[in-house]
This record gives structure tokens, sequence and C-alpha cells, in this order.
């Protein structure tokens, strides 16, 4: 069978119809549920671009080990072991982190889209204006300059093919489908959307404001936690209604993908995986985008369905905690592919079977030398490392993690405590990564 990968960047589950919502509207990824298996808690062992693609390309943990950084010289990418299967292996990415990262590693084809957001101009010139944004006084320029970016590749975009860049990317795939349809491939599609900045089109953008006629600041790239010195009422709803027409743009275009492949005949003989690296804190913890890496669902919650009629129940949702480091052994057991020795994940396809109902009682995460926490069926613990106090959840009673009970259960705090530095014990001796957890 065919296998492709739908990356989507930043994509909160709790903004999606199929994960809960009834506001934002994602009609195709919720079609598209139904006509899958849902993983309901699934999360990124480091919640963030670069080591989020490292766990879920080759299998291992990064959060003990290693910072941001491109993948190592002995690191498997799944593509590698698709291409050694004899696949026709490729890859279209958006997304400006790849260049450089080694993503491109196994690939027969690797296309790169340079009008993707936050690049730098397509053709070399001049950014934009981009005064009618409102970026607070000592805001980095550095962000700044990404959404100029942004703005300026969108106008080159416009200008060469009529459509906006994210758009444009997704014509792409499925232009790619099209010549491809008569081989069997493994296609990686790493799309940016609906990553900062926020910055859709009518009839999205004014699709969620919290009310017509919205006179506030244009915030298409905000930053915090310092939000409290600069935001005005009605900043962070505004903030909100940005990032959910993001989503519902990004939905479009997804579903452009699944009618092709409908309409190619594809369907019935491809894996069609939809994910999300990690999620994207808007408020809800003091925080707006990812900025200390914290650990709260918002961030490290992930989007993760399966489709494949015949292999894959149809609207299954299994409640199992699982990570991104299980996708690659998942991936290899579900098309009939050895597995590496020194994969650190479990495979799903067990679980999908309805032959065991978990494949681990707790979760580990965390963001390399910053802080770690473990996450059981019951509850999360956060270990902060002294930045601000430590933190635990009752998942089953408070899964918005609002009522920190770190002083009134200190005895299950010390527990999963120590869990957590048992867990990175191995990683203390050189080439721990080869030690299977």
């Amino acid at each position: 069978m065919n296998v492709a990968v739908l990356m989507l960047d930043t994509l909160r589950p709790d903004h999606l119809g199929c994960y809960g919502n009834a506001e934002v509207q994602t009609p195709n990824m919720d079609r598209f549920a139904r006509e899958s298996t849902l993983l309901q808690t699934a999360y990124a062992e480091f919640p963030n671009t670069i080591p989020a693609r490292t766990a879920f390309v080759s299998g291992i943990y990064t959060f003990p080990a290693r910072p941001w950084q491109p993948l190592e010289a002995d690191d498997r990418h799944v593509a590698e072991l698709f291409q050694a299967a004899g696949y026709h292996t490729a890859a279209l990415s958006d997304t400006p982190f790849n260049n450089g990262a080694h993503m491109d590693r196994g690939f027969d084809e690797f296309h790169h889209f340079n009008t993707g957001k936050c690049l730098p101009p397509a053709d070399g010139r001049q950014i934009a204006d981009y005064s009618e944004a409102f970026f607070p006084p000592g805001y980095p320029e550095k962000e700044v300059l990404y959404y100029a970016k942004t703005k300026t590749n969108r106008q080159i975009c416009l200008e060469r093919y009529g459509v906006s860049p994210g758009e444009h990317f997704f014509n792409s795939v499925c232009d790619w489908l099209q010549e491809h349809k008569s081989e069997q491939f493994f296609l990686w599609v790493d799309s940016f959307q609906p990553h900062e900045p926020w910055d859709s089109d009518e009839p999205y953008r004014s699709m969620y404001e919290p009310h017509l006629g919205y006179e506030g600041r244009y915030l298409p790239m905000p930053m915090a936690p310092d939000a409290d010195e600069w935001m005005m009422p009605g900043d962070i709803e505004h903030v909100r209604a940005l990032y959910k027409a993001g989503v519902t743009e990004t939905d479009v275009y997804v579903g452009r993908v699944l009618d092709k492949l409908d309409e190619l005949g594809l369907t019935e003989d491809t894996l069609v995986i939809l994910l999300s690296d990690h999620g994207m804190p808007l408020g809800e913890h003091g925080l707006v985008r990812k900025f200390g890496y914290p650990l709260h669902e918002e961030l490290s919650r992930i989007v993760w369905l399966m489709r494949k009629p015949g292999l894959m129940p149809s609207g299954k949702r299994l409640p199992a905690l699982v990570s991104n480091v299980d996708f690659v052994p998942t991936l290899l057991e579900l098309c009939g592919l050895e597995s590496e020795a020194d994969l650190m994940g479990s495979s799903l396809a067990p679980l999908v079977r309805g032959e065991v109902e978990k494949v681990r009682d707790a979760l580990y995460m965390g963001a390399y030398n910053y802080r770690t926490g473990v996450r059981t069926e019951t509850h999360k613990f956060i270990d902060n490392r002294g930045e601000k106090p430590d933190e635990l959840y009752d998942m089953t009673t408070d899964p918005l993690e609002r009522h920190n009970l770190i002083h009134r259960e200190p005895e299950l705090a010390r527990q999963l405590h120590r869990q957590v530095w048992d867990f990175h014990a191995p990683w203390q001796v050189k080439h721990s990564r080869h030690h299977k957890r």
C-alpha cells in the first residue's frame, strides 16, 4: 500500500470538531476522523518544531539528551527505511526548519517551497510594509521580521500563482499525487499551517472575531508571557480568533488533498496519517505561543489520526497514552516492514487491532535542560527545574490543568518526581540513546 503523512504545525487537537470542539469549523478533518482511528491522548515528547519531528521520523527520545538540533549522523530517518523497501519516497515542505535539519534524508524527492511563512522573500525583494500589525515596545526584531517576510512571500505567491502560499503548497501536493498515482509511494507532506503569523485572508480572518467590527490592534504574531504589560481588553480574544481562522483555512486545504486521493482512486490503497507536531498556548496559563516549552495540554498534546480502509477501524477512538516516538514502530508494523532494533517507542498496531488496551502506564515528556514531566492515566507531574514551582494535576477531574495539587498531594508528587528522574538515568552515560525505554 501507499503511505501519505500529513504533518501540520502547531495544530491543537482541541480546536478540531473530531476532538470535541463545537465552534471551530473543520469539516474535512472531521470527515477524515470518521473514516479513521483517532488517538485521543497523544503527546509530543519534546513539543517544539525540530525535536518533535526528530522523534516522529527516527523513533527516539530527544528531550533527555539533546537540544533543538539537526538529525545526528547515526539517526535513521523513517524515509530511509521505506526507500530501502522499494517505495518511491518524496517530501513536500514549506516549513523554514527542514533546510539544514537533515530532514531530507531518505527521500528520492525533497521539494522545499520558498514562499512559506517566516522565510526570506523568495525573489530577494525588500520586505513589505508591515505597519498595520502591532508589536509592543521591545518586541524582538527577529519576530517582527518573521511577520514582514511572511507578508512579502504572500505577495510574491499571489503575483506568481494567484493564490496564497498555503493554498499553492497544498495545490502542489495534489499535483504530485496526480503525477505519481501509479507508483508505490511514501509521501511526507510537511506544512507550516496553521503556524503563526496568523494572517489568513477573508473569509477566514473575521470568522471568529468575538464581535463584529473589532477595532483593536492587529496581532498576527503576539508574544507573551509579558502580555499583561501590553495587551488590552479584547486582544487575547482577537489572537484566538486569528488562530481559529488559520485552523479552518488549513482544514480547507487538507480537504483538497483528501478529495484528490478519492478522485485518483488512491483512498483504498493508501495509509493516510494526519499529525501535528505540537499545539499552541493561547493564554491558558499566562502564555501565548510556545516560549518556555510549557508541558501543559495546549502545547504538548498532538493530533494523530490514521486511515486505511480494511486495516484501520473507522471511527474508532483510542484513549491510551501514546507518544510521537511510537510513530516509526507503528508505521513499520502496519506496513509489514522490519523494525529497527534501537527504536525507543512502542508499536501501536496491537492497540489498533484491539489486542491490548494500552502500551504504557506512564508517558514522559520535556524540554532539554529546561523542564520535564510524566503523564499517567490519571495525573500529570511537571518538574520545572526551579524556574517556577513544580506542578501536579489530576487529569481526570481537571483536564485544563487549572488546579495545581503539588502541595495537597506531596506523596504522589514525590513518587512521580522519582519516576521522572529514573527515566532520565540511562541518558547520563555516553551513547545512552541506544538504551530502549
